[in-house]
C-alpha cells in the first residue's frame, strides 16, 4: 500500500466530514430560523427528544468501539515490538563469543595498552567476523541492526589497524603482539603514528559495542549468550 494513496484518501474523507458538518450545521440554523419549525417543535416535542437521544447512543457507541480498537491497535503494536526468535538467537551468538564480562571486553575499556599485548585476545573479534562472513543476514529489527553493523565495521577496522602496525616480537612469546619496538628509534613518527591509530580504533569499537547492548536493551533483547571458553570457528 503505497503512502501517498492513504494520505489522499484519508485527506479526502476529512474533507467530506468538514462539508457534511457545515451543510448539517447550516440546515439545523435554517431549521430555527423558522417559526414554523418551532412550533412544530414544540407541539412533537418526544421526535427532537427521541432523535436526540439515539444520536447520544450512536456517539457512545461510536466512542466505545473506537477504544476497543485503540486497545487492539495498543496490543498489535506491543506484540510487534517483541523481538523475533532469529534477533535472540543471534544476539546471544555474538554475545556469547563477545560477553560483556569476558576477557576481551574487559581488555579494550580497561586493560588495553596499544603497544603490546596477547594476540588471543583478539580471537572473538575475529571469531565474530567469521560468524558475519557466513551468515549475513544480521538482525530483523531496524533500530538493531545498523547498530551491528556499525559494530561488525568497526571490528573490522580495529583488526586492520592491529594487522598494520603490530606482529609477534616476543622470541619466547609468539602469540604476543606489539607494535616493533625499533620503529621508536628508527621512525618515531610511524611509531606514533601506529599508537594513535590503534587507540583511536579501540575506543571507537568500545562505543560500538555499548551502543549495540544498550540498543538490543532498547528492543526487548536482554538475554546475553554463555561465554563460552574459547572462539568458535
Amino acid at each position: 500500500m503505497q503512502r501517498g494513496g492513504v494520505t489522499e484518501r484519508v485527506s479526502a474523507g476529512s474533507a467530506a466530514v468538514f462539508t457534511g458538518l457545515v451543510a448539517d450545521t447550516a440546515a439545523v440554523v435554517a431549521l430555527l430560523a423558522s417559526d414554523t419549525f418551532r412550533r412544530w417543535c414544540k407541539d412533537y416535542w418526544i421526535i427532537p427528544t427521541g432523535l436526540s437521544l439515539l444520536l447520544v447512543y450512536v456517539v457512545i457507541a461510536l466512542l466505545e468501539a473506537n477504544s476497543r480498537k485503540a486497545g487492539e491497535l495498543r496490543i498489535l503494536r506491543d506484540t510487534l515490538r517483541e523481538p523475533s526468535q532469529h534477533d535472540r538467537t543471534l544476539f546471544s551468538t555474538v554475545t556469547a563469543s563477545l560477553h560483556p564480562d569476558g576477557r576481551t571486553v574487559e581488555w579494550l575499556k580497561h586493560g588495553f595498552i596499544c603497544t603490546s599485548f596477547e594476540g588471543s585476545l583478539m580471537g572473538p573479534l575475529d571469531a565474530l567476523q567469521r560468524s558475519r562472513l557466513r551468515d549475513p543476514r544480521g538482525f530483523d529489527s531496524a533500530e538493531i541492526e545498523p547498530v551491528y553493523r556499525e559494530l561488525s565495521a568497526c571490528i573490522m577496522r580495529f583488526t586492520r589497524v592491529v594487522n598494520q602496525h603490530m606482529w609477534s616480537d616476543y622470541p619466547d612469546n609468539p602469540s604476543r603482539l606489539a607494535i616493533p619496538r625499533e620503529w621508536e628509534v628508527s621512525d618515531p613518527e610511524r611509531y606514533e603514528g601506529a599508537m594513535d591509530d590503534l587507540n583511536a580504533r579501540s575506543l571507537e569499537l568500545v562505543e560500538a559495542y555499548d551502543a549495540f547492548l544498550l540498543t538490543a536493551q532498547r528492543n526487548g533483547v536482554t538475554e546475553v549468550g554463555a561465554e563460552i571458553g574459547s572462539p568458535v570457528v
